[in-house]
């Protein structure tokens, strides 16, 4: 298993065409930036800041297909954004099967790193696919994937929050005692959500495990 920390600037990023997305989200003060889902050009990403975007400027981006707006209990803002890649077409879709970790940036004050966890062939081929849609992403470091002593520690925070109340709550009994809906009411999120975060945690607890 290999990692690759991919840095994008801020000029890629409007290359990719969410520069105006990320630059919203930084002006209203990001506390968390984190992908919910991520397939071919669509993402869903889960963006927690200080105080309110500014939603006419959201309403005008053309690529936001949909987003939604809760206070958390700390009094900051949560948003829910789904919004479509320009430049990423199907073949995306392929390339982030094959990766058991993709799409989830680290914002920096200039851009941000990605890292690409997989087979090296497919992150590979995931470097190519930016460079297709004509982001010149710089390749920071490339290595083997070390992981964590903690199986638990691969998962974002999120992933682990979902994963624990689901337990919590008897999603993984036999039979099971809690479905996803129990879990979403829970958490006040969407029943999708939950889905596409347990399905991550699972998805890199397996990989921790069975990669070899």
């Amino acid at each position: 298993m290999r990692e690759a920390v991919l840095g994008v600037s801020d000029s890629e990023l409007d290359t990719l065409g969410i520069g105006e997305l990320v630059a919203l989200a930084r002006e209203a003060g990001i506390q968390d930036f984190e992908t919910v889902a991520c397939e071919g050009d669509s993402a869903v990403v889960q963006v927690e800041v200080q105080r309110a975007i500014d939603e006419a400027r959201i309403d005008a981006l053309d690529y936001v297909r949909d987003y939604e707006r809760t206070e958390t209990s700390d009094g900051t803002e949560r948003y829910v954004i789904s919004y479509a890649t320009p430049k990423f077409d199907d073949e995306m879709a392929a390339v982030a099967a094959a990766l058991v970790g993709d799409c989830d940036p680290d914002l920096r004050d200039d851009g941000a790193a990605l890292s690409l966890v997989g087979p090296q062939a497919a992150i590979r081929d995931a470097v190519g696919e930016y460079a297709s849609a004509g982001a010149d992403v710089d390749l920071e470091r490339l290595g083997e994937y070390e992981g964590n002593d903690d199986p638990l520690g691969d998962l974002t925070d999120r992933q682990r929050e979902v994963l624990e109340t689901a337990f919590e709550a008897g999603y993984y009994e036999v039979p099971r005692q809690a479905s996803t809906d129990a879990v979403a009411a829970e958490l006040d999120v969407d029943n999708s959500t939950v889905a596409e975060h347990l399905q991550r945690a699972e998805r890199n607890l397996l990989s921790h495990h069975l990669s070899d």
